[in-house]
């Protein structure tokens, strides 16, 4: 076996801090692995003391939208699912647990036009009152061409 491979998914962790990268270039990589739903807990180190906005996103919209990490993931958290293959029930209960413990300033559901990808949207405000918090979430739909449909605040 390959000493290179990393085997298993490690534990939240940060990945390093975003960096500048060249004259004006900026580095809108990941700052936390991994950013699956399900592969997280409830207890996330990299959100902890962050009053972080995150952004939630379904599965298919950074392989839709162009520029989705200069557009999207700057100065976010990123964790991403699909509320259609997964457990939505177990997202409600996930979202619910941490915006209850977790201080975020803002969450912002970046989902697909496609109907089951509104669920995602369902979820997050279901779990954000459920939280009895008072966090701003924001909706922003793709088109399955990857124009950017629409954009609110709920």
């Amino acid at each position: 076996m390959s000493k290179h491979i990393i085997e298993g998914c490690p534990s939240c962790s940060s990945i390093g801090e975003l960096a500048n990268k060249g004259e004006g270039k900026k580095d809108y990589g990941l700052s936390h692995w991994p950013i699956q739903i399900k592969l997280m807990g409830t207890v996330i180190p990299f959100l902890d003391n962050a009053n972080a906005d995150l952004l939630v996103a379904g599965d298919c919209t950074a392989f839709t939208v162009q520029n989705f990490h200069e557009r999207f993931l700057k100065d976010r958290k990123l964790m991403i699912g699909c509320p259609k293959l997964d457990n939505a029930q177990l997202y409600l209960e996930k979202f619910t647990e941490i915006f209850s413990n977790i201080p975020i300033r803002k969450v912002t559901c970046l989902r697909m036009e496609v109907p089951c990808c509104s669920g995602m949207t369902a979820v997050l405000k279901e779990a954000i009152k459920l939280s009895g918090k008072d966090i701003p979430l924001d909706e922003t739909i793709i088109g399955v061409k990857g124009d950017v449909l629409g954009e609110r605040t709920l």
